[in-house]
């Protein structure tokens, strides 16, 4: 065997080698853009803070934060009920 033939079978024996290497190695598919928008929506339900407001560095600017949070979730939950109160109403005197 001369080196030439030492030479190509050495470089094909490496190039298959790092071609099943690479074959191996498996990333998570990236996620939908309906996906990200069902994560916020379940984080934003469950309370997390999201964007900036986790930027708090104090405990009370935090406390602050979720007091806020928390009302201002209230308030579309009572506004919400209230909607649905009217429509109610609406629905039982076109009825009679």
């Amino acid at each position: 065997m001369n080196a030439k033939q030492v030479f190509l079978a050495t470089s094909a024996f490496f190039l298959t080698s790092t071609a099943v290497f690479a074959a191996d190695t498996t990333t998570p598919a990236p996620k939908t853009r309906a996906e990200v928008v069902a994560e916020l929506v379940q984080a934003r339900a469950n309370g997390e803070e999201l964007g900036s407001e986790g930027f708090a560095w104090y405990p009370a600017q935090k406390a602050a934060l979720v007091k806020a949070n928390t009302e201002t979730r209230l308030a579309a939950e009572k506004a919400a009920a209230d909607s649905k109160v009217a429509a109610g109403t609406t629905q039982k005197t076109q009825q009679n």
